[in-house]
């Protein structure tokens, strides 16, 4: 890999994937070559995801920096994309990791299937809350606790701990897309990395959006304006204000809090050791998290 390339991996991101891999495996002893690999594949797998996705969207900036499509072409983008799959996809072969390779693989079908169902409601007002976290689910829940299952593999936790850590991991993935769609709304464009109100100028309904065509007072003005794709500024301040006065922003905020709640009371029921801790800390810092 050129430097101008590995930087889409190295560069900035939460690692958020990976941290939950080894902090899922740190339970029992284990092989730590291994857990290492399973974490810099979940990794890979997650930039690859990014780099598509930004081919898709067309998006120029990812993570405060121009996109590997904006900068390089949408063709070697895509070459990069696939060479992380594939590399991603060595690293688990190599320790002959069938039911994580299975898992890991099963995560991308999913994410396809989700970028595709939410690609066929674009611009839709009549699509409902079953349909987004239907969407989400397959895009993000599934990968975390695909995440959290692959860490307890590596360190043979007993099936009740790994269905234990698999819910913390859902609905902790659950609740950070509910974050991210939040901060689309109301995060601070410079610590983002990205424009605010970038979804619904790309026809991306999220939660907030979803509630807001459903009340009485603005919906139908906020449908007209998404039918006709007029996202002026004074439009998205409307937008904006119109889910602060409805209460949605704080309902929303509400419900990843007890997301995150729920998944904490799955981590109550596992060995207190230092990597429980850390866990509940991590999905803390994702309830409160500002970019």
């Amino acid at each position: 890999m050129t430097a101008q390339f590995s930087a889409a991996v190295t560069d900035g991101g939460k690692r958020l994937r990976p941290a939950l891999v080894l902090l899922s495996g740190a339970f029992y002893r284990g092989k730590q070559n291994q857990l290492i690999d399973v974490a810099t594949a979940v990794e890979l797998i997650h930039t690859a995801s990014l780099v598509h996705d930004d081919i898709v969207d067309h998006a120029k900036t990812r993570r405060g920096k121009p996109t590997l499509s904006a900068k390089w072409g949408e063709h070697q983008a895509v070459l990069y994309g696939d060479f992380l799959f594939a590399r991603a996809f060595s690293l688990l072969t190599k320790h002959g990791l069938v039911r994580t390779l299975g898992d890991m693989t099963q995560a991308i079908s999913l994410m396809c299937e989700g970028e595709i169902e939410q690609s066929a409601l674009l611009f839709n007002c009549d699509v409902t809350e079953a349909d987004y976290f239907s969407y989400i689910y397959k895009k993000t829940a599934y990968f975390l606790s695909a995440c959290c299952l692959a860490g307890a593999d590596a360190c043979r936790m007993s099936a009740a701990e790994k269905k234990l850590l698999t819910a913390f991991g859902l609905q902790l993935g659950y609740a950070f897309q509910l974050t991210d769609d939040l901060l689309d709304i109301s995060g601070n464009a410079a610590g983002m990395g990205k424009p605010v109100m970038q979804d619904i100028k790309e026809g991306y309904l999220t939660l907030p959006l979803i509630k807001l065509l459903r009340d009485k007072r603005h919906g139908f003005a906020v449908k007209q304006l998404i039918t006709e794709k007029d996202f002026s500024a004074a439009n998205l301040q409307f937008i904006h204000q119109a889910l602060i006065k409805c209460g949605i922003l704080a309902e929303t905020s509400e419900k990843a809090g007890l997301l995150i709640k729920q998944a904490k009371q799955n981590l109550e029921k596992l060995p207190l050791k230092p990597p429980r801790l850390l866990l509940t800390r991590l999905a803390d810092y994702v309830a409160c998290r500002i970019s």
